[in-house]
Parts: structure tokens; C-alpha cells; sequence
């Protein structure tokens, strides 16, 4: 009887296989549209509750036909890891094969879920935006904030001017200095974001939970693009409801987190505009005038069309550690 082993991948075997910001923006994109014509199971991911306050793991399971990516990411969310020299969150992606169900690959997630992440962001707002944007405003510059920078900069090679607000200002001046050869843009470390924001194409935002919430809806110029990565931290009561356009990869999971962790902002969950059928080109452009807010709200087909492709590339190069099971 065989017994297929299994590839265990880290992240610096991930990095070294060379997949570019490119690839994961057109895998992403993949994703968005064979869900829209209805060749993927992506269930809302389910979760547990540990006793530290806010903390969670959740299983996200997804079967991407087409691509015939099957898997899921087991991803957990330790607030306060940080200040006990850990990271707050830990992820992994596990593969099976379609054919036989078996596991195939265990990899190191939480670099996939920064990259796909952003790209889900990138690929939503390049459905909808009508022009090249120039003017990037970056509201948190964690790890998503890194990522965020540079999976925009790859879908708009316009962007020129990058602005970046954080809770201090070593961490904002140590991102400026990090990144600023990365791309052609010039990055601004602000205090604040609330005028860098008027004068923004995309508004980007990162945040943990708990501290203040610098977005207001007078801050979203005309035309811009609103995309709480945080979904729920950066942004004041009346922002949903301010914004001419309200769209999302899981419409239900969004409407059902804003109800629970925001009550007060008051959305209607019938104005949720799906991103899947907007990247599949089944809805209109956004007015230039219209203020869009965009929901990446974690849903796993991205992450196994991006890993089974991580995997392909890993098989063919021999690259990682392979595990006998039994």
C-alpha cells in the first residue's frame, strides 16, 4: 500500500521558490472568479475561544475547482503574545490531495495569509477603480501595513506617494527608512492620518483592537477607497453607512461581524455588493465621485489556490522537509 509522505515547507522554503507579487495578485484574482462561477466551497470559517481575552483559532477548509486546490488554514489570534516575545498570530496551511483525500503538504502560513491578504484588497479595489491611483495612505505599518505597500504598489505601479501613520512615531520613521527603495514612491511618516486621507486614492488600515479610531468618513476624500484590514478597529460608527459602496468577499460574515462587534454603525447587510462577481466583471465600475469601502474578511480559496501553487513549485524543486506519517 503506498504511503505518499508529507511535505512540511517553512517560510524561508516559501520565499526561496520565487513566487512574485505578480503571481500572487493573478492566483488571487483566479480565486475570486472561479468562486463567482460557482467552482468553489468556501464555508464561513468556524472558530474556538480560548480563556485569554480576544483570543481565537480558526478553521477555514476551502475546495477551489477548477484549480482543483483543496485544503485549509488553521490560523490563531493571541493579543498580548507580542509583550511575551512571541507573535500574536500563528498560522498553517494543510493540503490534500483531490484525488485521494490524503495530506499532502503542512506549510507555514501566516506569510500566505499577509500576502493574500493584501492581494484580496488590491484585486477588489483594481475591479472597481476607475483611474491609475497615485496616493497611498497606510494606517498601521505592521506586517499587513509591509505587505500592504508592496502588493499595492504591484497592482498600481502609479502610486508615487505613500503616507503612513502608527502608534509612534520610531515605528512609522523605521518603515519610511524600510521600504522607501523598495518602489518609486516617497513615503511620509504623519502623526495622523485624517488629512493624508483626504488627499488619498486607497485608504489602508491595520490595527489591533482596543486603541483609538483615527478613520472618520469626512477624512475618505471623494473617489477613494476605504479597506480596514482590521475590518472592525480603525473606523468611527458612522463610516459604513457614509460610503457610497460597501463591498466584501463574504457579504453574510461581514454583515454578521459589524452586527455583533459594531452595532452601532447601523449597516444594512442588504448593501454588501459581493467581490467576487465585481472581479468577475458581473457589476459596474465605481462612480468617480463614490466613496467604496472594501471588506477582505479571510476566506480560505485564496489561500489553497495561492499554497497548492507554493506546493507544485516545491515538488518540482525539491524544496522542503518530507515527514513519513506512519
Amino acid at each position: 500500500m503506498t504511503k505518499q509522505p508529507l511535505r512540511l515547507l517553512s517560510e524561508q522554503d516559501i520565499r526561496l521558490l520565487g513566487l512574485s507579487l505578480a503571481d500572487v495578485l493573478d492566483l488571487t484574482e483566479l480565486s475570486y472568479r472561479l468562486d463567482a462561477e460557482g467552482k468553489a466551497e468556501v464555508p464561513t470559517k468556524i472558530g474556538v475561544h480560548p480563556e485569554r481575552p480576544g483570543s481565537f483559532l480558526h478553521a477555514m477548509p476551502a475546495w477551489v475547482d477548477g484549480s482543483r486546490a483543496l485544503g485549509m488554514k488553521w490560523v490563531s489570534y493571541f493579543p498580548g503574545n507580542f509583550d511575551r516575545g512571541m507573535t500574536d498570530s500563528t498560522g498553517l496551511i494543510v493540503l490534500n490531495d483531490p484525488d485521494h483525500g490524503h495530506p499532502v503538504c503542512i506549510m507555514e502560513g501566516m506569510h500566505v495569509t499577509f500576502l493574500r491578504t493584501a492581494a484580496c484588497a488590491a484585486v477588489a479595489v483594481r475591479a472597481l477603480i476607475d483611474r491609475a491611483p497615485e496616493t497611498l495612505t497606510l494606517v498601521g505599518c505592521g506586517g499587513l501595513g509591509r505587505w500592504s505597500l508592496r502588493v499595492m504598489g504591484a497592482a498600481f505601479p502609479s502610486l508615487r506617494t505613500v503616507y503612513v501613520s502608527s502608534k509612534t512615531a520610531a515605528s512609522r520613521s523605521r518603515f519610511a527608512e524600510e521600504l522607501a527603495g523598495e518602489g518609486p514612491w516617497r513615503i511620509v511618516p504623519v502623526d495622523t492620518p485624517a488629512e493624508a486621507a483626504r488627499a488619498s486614492d486607497i485608504v489602508v488600515s491595520s490595527v489591533p483592537p482596543g486603541g483609538d479610531r483615527p478613520v472618520t468618513a469626512d477624512c475618505l476624500a471623494p473617489g477613494s477607497f476605504f479597506v480596514p484590514l482590521d475590518l472592525t478597529n480603525a473606523w468611527h460608527d458612522e463610516v459604513p453607512a457614509a460610503m457610497d459602496r460597501v463591498v466584501a468577499d463574504n457579504p453574510d460574515s461581514l454583515a454578521a461581524l459589524l452586527s455583533r462587534a459594531r452595532p452601532a454603525a447601523g449597516l444594512d447587510a442588504g448593501r454588501i455588493e459581493r467581490t467576487q462577481d465585481l472581479v468577475a466583471g458581473t457589476a459596474r465600475k465605481a462612480a468617480p465621485d463614490a466613496r467604496t469601502f472594501v471588506g477582505v474578511c479571510g476566506i480560505a480559496s485564496s489561500d489553497v489556490v495561492i499554497g497548492w501553487e507554493i506546493y507544485r513549485r516545491a515538488v518540482e524543486a525539491g524544496t522542503g522537509t518530507l515527514f513519513q506519517m506512519t
